[in-house]
């Protein structure tokens, strides 16, 4: 139970508004701040925000390196600054370290797209250690950090209606779909947000999809750093530019941006499947004629949080209330289960309980 608030452990932690959250004295994840380091957890939109601000006025920029290449290769990083980011850019290998001054980085594995990583600090002159989930599913591929003083973790599906019964099987929905989409039309469109393509398409892979892929230009380059320097094995892939060297005669799965699938084209030739991490009350929901919505997400579910908390048994849980989730309702939850748990950032009047 939660007797007295470790409310001293608030003085290493913050978050702001603009999802950069601070540790000690000298580390900014997330998000920019003028401090020396910038840690980048993973490729997605709301975690690489002012990253070029960061690339100008921050001394390094940490991250796997998978994370470091698809910066690059999915152009997130301006080109006139370039030549800076590569001065800058520390990659580090999973559960290696990285001392500065007196705070020690450390990046662990996690289950959500590739290149993804917790981050562990210690900060060796107070003693304390913090640990930041970044954004997770709850499978073998996550390291649970245990003994910290503080947990920062993150809310998306913090709503204890947001439960997926279907999690461990939605995989192999979206192969049967795919192979028979490919069956009937010889063509699907698979629309999905960058990192979720690449899962995608290693999932089919893995269960045995062998026709081609035809894909943007930018997730070609991706793709193909993940095959080169990375040991994906995805293969038998083209950029969208290329689709005459594929026969009509022959099968194909084109992906495209989650943002095309509003102007996909109904005519009858294709079958469209659009990947959405939002938790449907189904694995799948038809659309229309031609279109089914699958919720493969790469966010831990409501329990997946709670038991994340159980199990690493932290003296003090910040949930990020910067990005969209529920974090308020996650930490009445929490509470209930006897952890010392805030939101940052602190709305006015909020007190740590």
């Amino acid at each position: 139970m939660c007797q007295l608030i470790p409310s001293k452990y608030l003085e290493y932690v913050k978050i702001l508004p603009n999802g950069a959250i601070l540790v000690g004295k000298n580390t900014v994840i997330d998000g920019h701040a003028k401090r020396p380091l910038r840690v980048v957890t993973h490729i997605h939109a709301d975690h690489i925000v002012d990253l070029d601000e960061s690339i100008r006025e921050c001394r390094e920029i940490i991250a796997t390196k998978i994370t470091l290449d698809l910066l690059e290769a999915l152009e997130y990083v301006n080109s006139n600054l370039l030549p800076i980011f590569r001065v800058k850019k520390r990659p580090l290998n999973y559960c290696e370290c990285y001392l500065y001054e007196n705070e020690e980085i450390c990046l662990l594995p996690v289950d959500h797209i590739p290149g993804a990583a917790q981050v562990r600090i210690e900060l060796r002159s107070e003693k304390v250690s913090v640990g930041y989930t970044g954004d997770f599913k709850l499978t073998r591929k996550t390291e649970i950090m245990r003994d910290l003083d503080v947990l920062i973790i993150e809310a998306t599906y913090g709503h204890p209606s947001y439960r997926r019964s279907y999690k461990d099987s939605v995989n192999s929905l979206l192969v049967d779909l795919v192979k028979e989409g490919l069956k009937k039309y010889k063509r699907v469109y698979i629309y999905a947000y960058h990192g979720k393509i690449q899962e995608a398409m290693i999932i089919l892979r893995e269960y045995g999809l062998t026709e081609p892929y035809i894909v943007p230009s930018r997730v070609y380059n991706a793709t193909k750093i993940l095959e080169e320097r990375h040991r994906f094995n995805i293969g038998n892939y083209y950029k969208d530019i290329e689709v005459l060297k594929i026969k009509n005669t022959e099968g194909a799965v084109f992906f495209k941006h989650f943002n095309s699938a509003r102007h996909r084209r109904l005519d009858g030739k294709a079958l469209h499947v659009i990947l959405t991490g939002r938790i449907l009350a189904e694995p799948f929901k038809k659309l229309d004629d031609y279109t089914y919505a699958i919720s493969l997400s790469d966010h831990g579910d409501f329990d997946d949080l709670i038991n994340y908390v159980l199990y690493a048994n932290p003296k003090l849980v910040v949930i990020d209330g910067s990005r969209r989730g529920y974090a308020e309702i996650l930490r009445e939850h929490l509470v209930e289960r006897g952890f010392c748990t805030i939101v940052l950032p602190e709305r006015k009047g909020e007190e740590c309980r």
